[in-house]
């Protein structure tokens, strides 16, 4: 961003990483780059391809409508990820706690998080039903307060990954630009 301004470029407004309670590795580099910066944060699947909607239970097999039954290699690599790890199993559980607790659902629980945190000016949804979009949208208004924002952001502390820093992140940085098909088909 420096080595812009000195060539009088127009700085980025916004950065579009992925960011949600069960991948929070941003935190590392690109949060604090943004604030000090002053780009905002317009994070996508803050909803984890909705592993966060606490639609999926452990050891259960998923709806057979839903994205993870979906067959695509992307889902199945995306949702064997969010669903192999203890940590994410925790978070979730944790996530249907404060919902019960508020009388919110865990997607309401999970955007509010998202939504709150430093740098974020807006989660992108993307809600496949007008019964989802509305449900998303009344997180905007859920307060979740300190003691439970403390309790998900111990649950849910970042740990490196695989994506940005491991296998995924290096085959998406060599990947086609108007495809991830290649990266994702190396990886299998």
């Amino acid at each position: 961003l420096s080595n812009g301004a000195v060539l009088g470029l127009q700085a980025p407004l916004p950065l579009q990483p992925q960011y949600s309670l069960v991948c929070r590795e941003i935190e590392y580099e690109i949060v604090p780059a943004a604030l000090h910066n002053h780009i905002g944060l317009l994070p996508w699947s803050p909803l984890a391809s909705g592993f966060l909607t606490g639609k999926y239970k452990q050891g259960e097999k998923v709806a057979s409508d839903s994205r993870a039954a979906s067959g695509g290699p992307m889902y199945a690599r995306i949702m064997g990820k969010f669903t192999s790890k203890a940590q994410n199993w925790a978070t979730l559980d944790v996530v249907r706690e404060i919902a019960d607790s508020l009388g919110a659902t865990p997607s309401q629980v999970a955007l509010s998080w998202v939504t709150n945190r430093p740098g974020v000016t807006a989660p992108i949804i993307g809600a496949r039903t007008l019964k989802y979009l509305e449900d998303n949208l009344a997180g905007a208004d859920l307060e979740l307060g300190d003691t439970f924002t403390a309790r998900l952001n111990e649950v849910s502390a970042p740990t490196p990954d695989e994506y940005p820093y491991g296998p995924f992140g290096e085959k998406q940085r060599r990947r086609y630009v108007d495809s991830s098909k290649q990266a994702i088909m190396e990886l299998f």
